[in-house]
């Protein structure tokens, strides 16, 4: 049994070393999101010559930044959670509707993630582009969205699982 729950830890740490890095990635999306708006801007109304490629790539980096950073967000309990009612309930009761909550959150993101898994294929072999000034292949976002909602799903599983829901990482209570 010590040897099941070693793996788990490691399996953890290893789930948590991605979110982390990749999290890290959807922040610098953000912080490029502001370079190029500041760069459309100055070019728009200093030099009367926009870019036709800025709004293409904030479009698309926002969508990379929320994927990104969604599963370390839900990690640290950065969701929202309004727990109004567990508060009130008895401990045993009130730990039961958040492990619900969470199992709910696990099963509705896997599902979609099973769902953007079959959709990211299909793209793929169609070669799908984006319908933009700047054509991208659609497949690239919707497997971000995948790992987005995938990783998610499992860390509500983790949160659904562990002893003590209210004190888990982040605060849900």
């Amino acid at each position: 049994m010590a040897g099941i729950s070693q793996i788990f830890r490691w399996l953890f740490a290893v789930q948590d070393a991605i979110s982390r890095v990749l999290g890290w990635g959807g922040a610098a999306a953000l912080g490029l999101i502001v370079v190029i708006f500041a760069y459309e801007v100055s070019m728009r109304y200093a030099f009367a010559a926009p870019t036709i490629w800025a709004n293409d790539f904030v479009s698309f980096l926002l969508l990379v930044s929320v994927f990104l950073y969604l599963p370390w967000l839900t990690r640290e309990g950065g969701n929202i959670a309004v727990t109004i009612v567990p508060d009130m309930l008895p401990r045993r009761v009130g730990q039961a509707l958040l492990r619900t909550g969470f199992f709910v959150g696990a099963l509705a993101c896997l599902w979609a993630a099973q769902i953007s898994v079959v959709e990211t294929e299909r793209l793929f072999l169609r070669n799908t582009m984006t319908l933009t000034t700047v054509r991208l292949p659609k497949w690239m976002f919707l497997a971000l969205i995948t790992y987005g909602l995938g990783n998610s799903g499992l860390y509500f599983l983790r949160l659904a699982l562990k002893p003590d829901a209210q004190k888990a990482e982040g605060s849900h209570a």
